[in-house]
């Protein structure tokens, strides 16, 4: 049975979907952990965009009621009570659930979001929430300031979401003094903005390196003259773009505190964003900014597999490697469909 479970697991890996599935329908009538099977196939079902299944997998795993620390809800009904959601994955999970916030609301009687301290300020910029508080403030706990709890990722499953009934993208609302400082910025480094303004992200950080591209694989990229590139990447990591020794590279100073919204909002002024899977593409989709994704095989459920576009966010186009690794492969395509979009854009502002 170990080896069954095993083999659905690898199938699972290499996204032979079909196979997989079958396998772990096998490895649970042979006595496989059922919660497992389970998981193996709900991810099936979500690479598949076939949320309903999905969703039917969590309703098993729910009936058997096993111990789940990642689980908060507990079946109640949120019609009518004070919910408190907690958001306790990345700052891009947050940015693309939340959406999801007003059809809640509409539901209950008071949303209370509980997040990380630095993603305060930007989630007050989401619709359908009555508070945003950080982790660990006076009421989080307290059963007088809420009914039910969800945790975030249980969002998408309480709502029965389905990928054809997502709400519009463009809902993210930045404070209107953020989005003019971000407009100088920008127009200070391409006052005429003769050529596009494209903010670049290579890594996603340390807890998930197989998503991150070696800064060097970028400078096909990075070198050409056609367009402004702007650095979007915080942490120590800021020092590698600071090192490159091409013309052309801005880092604007917006940056420097470290805050979400002061991000969200260059990336608001800009024409193009391209990066690897972290915040920053949640934050282009959920401003409707274009922006080509950079994936890794093995990406993440959200993204599925076997297509360029995101019902999720519709102004991304994902770009995948063709086997696990191949960071070069993946830079030569997107290098040429960046070829087309800047010659479309160039004809759309000669036109006009």
């Amino acid at each position: 049975m170990s080896e069954a479970l095993a083999h659905a697991e690898s199938l699972l890996e290499q996204r032979r979907l079909p196979e997989s599935l079958a396998w772990f329908d096998r490895a649970e009538k042979w006595g496989a952990d059922p919660d497992r099977c389970a998981g193996g196939r709900w991810m099936v079902f979500a690479l598949q965009g076939n949320l309903p299944a999905a969703w039917a997998e969590s309703d098993v795993i729910r009936r058997r009621n096993a111990p789940d620390p990642n689980r908060f809800w507990g079946g109640e009904d949120p019609c009518g009570r004070r919910v408190i959601l907690r958001c306790l994955h990345g700052f891009g999970d947050s940015v693309q659930f939340l959406r999801l916030a007003p059809r809640l609301r509409s539901l209950c009687s008071h949303l209370l979001v509980e997040c990380a301290p630095r993603a305060v300020d930007l989630l007050r910029c989401l619709p359908g929430i009555d508070e945003v508080i950080p982790w660990g403030e006076a009421g989080a706990d307290s059963a007088a300031s809420w009914q039910v709890q969800l945790e975030l990722m249980e969002l998408p499953y309480v709502l029965r979401i389905t990928l054809t009934d997502l709400p519009s993208t463009g809902y993210l609302r930045l404070p209107p003094h953020e989005l003019d400082r971000a407009s100088r910025a920008v127009t200070a480094c391409n006052p005429l903005r003769a050529v596009p303004n494209i903010g670049v992200v290579w890594s996603s950080g340390d807890w998930n390196s197989s998503r991150s591209i070696p800064i060097e694989f970028l400078a096909p990229i990075l070198s050409r003259n056609d367009c402004r590139y702007w650095n979007l990447q915080g942490g120590p990591l800021r020092n590698q773009w600071r090192s490159l020794n091409h013309c052309g590279l801005c880092d604007s100073p917006l940056l420097d505190d470290g805050g979400l919204v002061s991000l969200a909002a260059v990336i608001a002024k800009l024409d193009l964003v391209i990066t690897v899977d972290t915040l920053s593409a949640h934050l282009a989709g959920a401003l409707n900014i274009p922006c080509f994704l950079l994936l890794q095989h093995c990406a993440d459920w959200r993204w599925m597999t076997d297509r360029n576009d995101s019902p999720w966010y519709p102004s991304l186009r994902l770009f995948r490697q063709a086997v696990p690794g191949d960071w070069a492969g993946l830079i030569r395509n997107l290098g040429c469909t960046l070829d087309r979009w800047i010659a479309v854009r160039a004809g759309t502002r000669a036109i006009a």
